[in-house]
């Protein structure tokens, strides 16, 4: 009996070093691959100025929402081809207020209200869908009430709709005023996850984006479907409507990278807050079209194996060789694909931050997957779960 129980922990054990050791190769192949893609980014060549609406969703913005303004109205782009659109999602602060009073001095400027809960689209998809359904612009500019973009954004976000183009995804990076070490790490996380959207784009199968900085033809949205065949999801106006884009029409889809196209954002302010959002990130992984999934899976294996090798390499010490093998050749391809991509990108980052960065990311994959598959999270002073619970009734906008 103890030999047959020994030889079962073996052959997992054994099980598990090939596992790991062939799920870290896949990675760096993948990792190579998207080194290629950083590679073929095209620039913009479009020259025509087309009209724009900037869509703006604000919730209890009233710290941000003027410092906002202020910089998508400074944009060095021809004022009778502007337009910014901020809906009002239930605000219960002077936000509202605030975005009128720009409109009273800025006839750009509109403010739309919404003041109940829909049960068919969550509450900002909502938001963005009123939004577009009342812009006038032949683009749409989507941004956040926390992000800055700078006078060139607008200009160099259209200069990449040439005629096939149906959307322009745009850098979203997070301010680096805060110059702790917790906050240099976000920023080098984020800026990860930036590399990667970019990268894909650039193979010409682009898997997530951001909607602090995101760019798409009016026809294309309604032509995709919009935001209603994803309104259960509470997140995903963005990558989950990305990939409505590229798999359901014809228009091509492009990643921006010059720096004029950059839209600043504001870091989760602590852990509690990152955690929540890296929780409402990862709610809507199963959501993603089955190849995405299966590629989210095999990552998140890979690092709940790197997460528990040291315990079971106390047990049985030989598993430490392949342990530590995989952890190398993980931090080696991910350390040369950000080197690629810091080029690009004009970003920076410290050696001793990507250690650190590199140390923790395992765990907080694993426990950040899991979280977002069984656990709720708190956004904008509200809980939810990953979807709209469907006993809510939807109710018509008061606008």
């Amino acid at each position: 009996m103890h030999s047959g129980v020994t030889f079962l922990a073996s052959n997992m054990l054994h099980t598990y070093a090939i596992l790991l050791l062939s799920l870290a190769v896949l990675y760096a192949a993948t990792l190579l691959l998207l080194g290629r893609g950083l590679r073929k980014l095209p620039p913009g060549r479009n020259r025509a100025k087309l009209l724009v609406s900037v869509v703006i969703a604000a919730r209890n913005e009233e710290h941000n929402i003027q410092t906002c303004l202020q910089h998508v109205l400074q944009q060095d782009y021809p004022s009778e081809k502007l337009e910014v659109i901020v809906v009002d999602d239930r605000s219960e602060d002077n936000t509202a207020a605030m975005v009128a009073e720009f409109a009273r001095q800025d006839p750009r400027v509109t403010l739309l209200r919404i003041r109940d809960v829909s049960g068919d689209l969550a509450p900002k998809k909502r938001a963005i869908d009123t939004g577009v359904r009342h812009a006038t612009g032949e683009i749409i500019l989507t941004t956040d009430a926390d992000c800055t973009p700078g006078p060139g954004w607008v200009a160099e976000m259209v200069r990449h709709f040439e005629p096939r183009v149906g959307m322009v995804a745009g850098y979203n990076p997070y301010e680096t005023a805060r110059a702790s070490v917790f906050h240099r790490m976000l920023a080098l996380d984020y800026f990860a996850m930036a590399a990667v959207a970019a990268a894909s784009a650039g193979l010409g199968y682009p898997i997530s984006c951001t909607g602090g900085n995101l760019a798409y033809r009016r026809e294309v949205y309604f032509e995709s479907g919009g935001l209603q065949h994803l309104g259960a999801w509470i997140s995903g106006d963005d990558d989950l409507f990305l990939e409505q884009v590229r798999d359901k029409t014809d228009w091509q889809i492009r990643y921006a990278v010059n720096a004029a196209s950059f839209v600043p954002t504001q870091p989760p302010g602590n852990i509690a807050e990152f955690v929540q959002q890296r929780i409402r990130y990862a709610s809507k992984g199963r959501h993603y079209k089955w190849n995405v999934t299966v590629a989210l899976i095999l990552i998140y294996v890979m690092n709940f194996c790197l997460v528990f090798g040291p315990l079971a390499a106390l047990f049985q010490p030989v598993l430490l060789a392949p342990w530590l093998g995989a952890l190398f050749l993980k931090w080696i391809v991910e350390f040369s694909f950000l080197q690629q991509a810091k080029v690009i990108f004009r970003a920076t980052f410290s050696k001793s931050d990507f250690v650190l960065t590199a140390l923790i990311h395992p765990l907080y994959i694993v426990l950040a997957g899991l979280a977002g598959q069984v656990a709720g999270f708190q956004w904008k002073g509200e809980s939810y779960r990953a979807k709209l619970r469907p006993q809510l009734q939807a109710q018509p906008d008061d606008l």
